[in-house]
């Protein structure tokens, strides 16, 4: 069976585009008839929890094609594309990227495009990780007298928090919050926020 994900950022976007070029692309390979799985992503959940989520884990199959506009549509990191490949690989499954013309799948060339994709996430992990680790010593180092991280015995926790590596290092670089709302797809007046109770930097 022929499957293809599309997601959108907001319940606004069409899906139009996307459909497109994927019934294009599926008829120009032959691959018959297409079933859609259409999602609007929510920057703060989890890829499991999502559409795709259950469209991998549950649905496809053995020898299944899953057919994608892109990359990115995928996942909202390369964490999640390469753990969505890899469980597809595991599978037996094929994955199309429409827009690039490839087929990832079993062959060699395949194998080595996952050990890459695992190798590059783990040294942006690593990356991040440790631009986050001079960040804060940096801030706490110039800010002696500012109280940072929760207030004590706070239970308060935000869909945000598994977000807060990458938006320290964003405003690390002096990207707007406007901007870093757009990056990671979340609500500006809740990035807003969530800067302010918890003491990020600005």
């Amino acid at each position: 069976m022929t499957y293809a994900y599309l997601r959108v950022s907001t319940k606004e976007q069409s899906y139009d585009y996307q459909k497109n070029q994927i019934l294009n692309y599926s008829n120009d390979t032959k691959l018959g008839t297409v079933h859609f799985v259409e999602d609007v992503v929510s920057g703060a959940k989890n890829w499991k929890q999502r559409a795709i989520g259950d469209l991998v884990n549950t649905q496809i199959e053995e020898g299944d094609i899953l057919l994608v506009n892109e990359f990115s549509r995928l996942g909202r990191s390369l964490l999640d594309i390469l753990e969505i490949l890899k469980t597809l690989k595991e599978k037996g499954c094929q994955v199309h990227i429409v827009r690039e013309k490839m087929i990832i799948g079993d062959d060699l060339s395949s194998k080595m495009m996952v050990f890459m994709f695992s190798l590059v996430s783990e040294i942006e992990r690593d990356l991040i990780k440790s631009r986050v680790q001079e960040g804060v010593q940096n801030s706490i180092k110039n800010n002696p007298n500012r109280t940072w991280g929760r207030p004590k015995g706070s239970q308060y926790k935000s869909k945000l928090d598994e977000k807060r590596e990458s938006i320290v290092e964003l405003l690390g670089k002096g990207i707007s919050k406007a901007s870093i709302a757009k990056i990671l797809d979340i609500n500006y007046q809740t990035l807003n926020s969530y800067i302010k109770t918890r003491g990020l930097v600005t």
